[in-house]
């Protein structure tokens, strides 16, 4: 019916529109008295039906061929996992075909032929028709491309990679369009050899793949080579190339082939990723990620350093307590982000830090949550500083003016009993004038050690300007023993120092406030008290009772 002497894709189509029924008797006894050599394999490359003349190129009879391995029969190995291969089976219902390339034949005699494969893809059976055809046989239709380009052309479309052989002898380079595509060439402007190829490589990578490819050579196994095309608009890409050998029975390499396909996008992607991953390595804040139940992940080296080598743990605001993974996920519940503050274990104690937590989900879409943590226990030592500053006196270290008042108004709002004492000191300046200022400021941090030395539980001494100091005196009451309370205060403050035989003395009057009054009236009323006792004479304690100003007298 066909001359399949001089055949090629045609011959190959119009055979396939017979095997579309080729488990009828007829067209089996057709296929078995063909005049060429024809199998049928599937796709892991077992053979599953071979003609008489397959059997006679065999030297076995058609049974031994049935079930064995094509690559049983090839120099070399068999097709399967080619990128050819792997197309014929991926072309769904397409009638796809062409031709294989050349291959040595050894029959089960010994006798080695080199044939032509020609492929036929019989997407119905899941098989693929092989015609084994001599080269020494015309090939008037054979495909201009080596692994058939009409072939390859869908899937190398769909996966974005290339095919191309290269004829050692002649130096063609056969290049499917995929290859085209990406070199940014055209097959009807591109004179396709090998010094052409190396034309587009990137003149920085030129020398090193010519070396590559000659020490590859030298072998027989499959190699890769990496390296930089320019395309005509010089746009630079970045191409990933895996050579194939073939080498004819003398040991002499009949031509090379292979797939290339476009890393460009992918060296993009991988150089973000590795940019990423640097910065968060390097990162001076501390990042973890989570999975949904608070499983540590991830942690980068600055949250490994800040937990003391340890997993992270968060501690409660209030107390060393660990915040549980349930009061941790809880911070997300009705939320993409949560900012705040924490206090992260390490080492027995405690590390301040601000922390930002955001909802994400992985590459699986699971939900996790990444955690950045900022180490912030030098801004709080600042703060601590800063409140010190405005909260407490520089030389004495007592409290000062605005720590005093705020206090105040703490034990006006608790209510019960209340007083306030005001100290103004006699004889300071004269230490002052006669010892120098350096011997004045170690008396009034002697007197304001004294008077912190005295002070009980809630008791506030502090430093109110110059030479006045002031007293908080929560839960105190008119009677016997706020006068005691105000004697000892008065007591507190004396202070002697010797000079050329003279004796410097320091002592205070004391002038104090109590009662059910605002705070503010009980600070003036002891203030015009401290007047009172200055005003008789100093080194007296006066004391305002809400009745009106009294010397308090001294006990014995």
């Amino acid at each position: 019916m066909f001359g399949f002497m001089g055949w090629g894709l045609a011959g190959l189509m119009a055979l396939c529109a017979l095997m579309a029924a080729w488990h009828a008797r007829r067209s089996r006894r057709w296929l078995h008295w063909h005049p060429e050599p024809i199998l049928l394999v599937d796709r892991a490359g077992r053979i599953r039906y071979a003609n008489a003349q397959a059997a006679a190129l065999a030297e076995r009879p058609a049974g031994r061929l049935r079930g064995s391995r094509l690559a049983n029969w090839l120099d070399g190995g068999g097709l399967e996992g080619s990128p050819a291969w792997m197309a014929l089976f991926a072309s769904g219902r397409t009638l796809a075909g062409g031709s294989l390339g050349r291959h040595v034949w050894r029959a089960g005699g010994g006798q080695v032929r080199t044939l032509l494969l020609l492929a036929q893809a019989m997407p119905g059976d899941d098989v693929v028709l092989l015609v084994l055809r001599p080269l020494e046989e015309p090939l008037p239709d054979q495909p201009s491309q080596y692994l058939a380009q009409k072939l390859l052309q869908t899937a190398e479309s769909d996966a974005g990679i290339g095919s191309w052989v290269l004829h050692m002898g002649s130096g063609k380079l056969e290049w499917s369009q995929a290859v085209h595509d990406i070199f940014g060439t055209r097959p009807d402007s591109f004179g396709a050899t090998e010094d052409a190829y190396f034309a587009c490589v990137h003149p920085d990578d030129r020398e090193r793949v010519r070396r590559e490819l000659d020490q590859s050579m030298r072998g027989a196994r499959p190699f890769d080579v990496e390296y930089r095309i320019v395309r005509p608009g010089g746009e630079v890409r970045h191409l990933l190339e895996r050579n194939h050998i073939h080498r004819l029975p003398s040991g002499r390499i009949d031509h090379l082939w292979g797939t290339v396909i476009d890393m460009t996008e992918h060296k993009r992607l991988k150089n973000q990723l590795q940019l990423s991953q640097l910065a968060v390595r390097h990162c001076s804040e501390g990042i973890g990620i989570a999975d949904a139940d608070m499983a540590w992940l991830s942690v980068n080296p600055a949250l490994g350093e800040m937990c003391g080598g340890a997993a992270p743990v968060f501690l409660q605001p209030d107390r060393d307590a660990c915040l549980t993974a349930a009061e941790l996920s809880a911070l997300l519940d009705g939320r993409a982000v949560w900012q705040g503050e924490l206090r992260l274990a390490r080492g027995g104690g405690a590390l301040p830090v601000l922390v930002s937590a955001t909802k994400a989900r992985d590459e699986d879409g699971g939900p996790v949550s990444v955690w950045v943590l900022t180490n912030i226990s030098r801004m709080k030592e600042t703060e601590h500083r800063l409140r010190a500053l405005a909260l407490f006196d520089g030389l004495t270290g007592l409290a000062n003016r605005t720590l005093f008042n705020e206090r105040l108004q703490q034990a006006e709002r608790a209510g019960g009993g209340l007083a306030v004492a005001f100290l103004d000191l006699n004889g300071f300046k004269r230490i002052n004038d006669e010892l120098g200022h350096d011997a004045g400021d170690q008396v009034l941090c002697e007197i304001g050690q004294r008077l912190q030395a005295d002070c009980a539980p809630g008791e506030l001494a502090a430093r109110w300007g110059g030479d006045e100091f002031a007293v908080l005196l929560p839960g105190a009451d008119d009677g016997p023993r706020l006068d005691g309370r105000l004697e000892r205060l008065r007591e507190a403050v004396k202070v002697e120092r010797f000079l050329a035989g003279t004796t410097l003395r320091v002592s205070a009057s004391v002038g104090a406030a109590c009662g059910s009054a605002a705070g503010e009236e009980l600070l003036a009323r002891a203030d015009q008290a401290m007047y009172h006792a200055k005003l008789r004479g100093g080194e007296r304690v006066w004391l305002d009772d809400g009745q009106g100003a009294r010397a308090v007298e001294r006990h014995p």
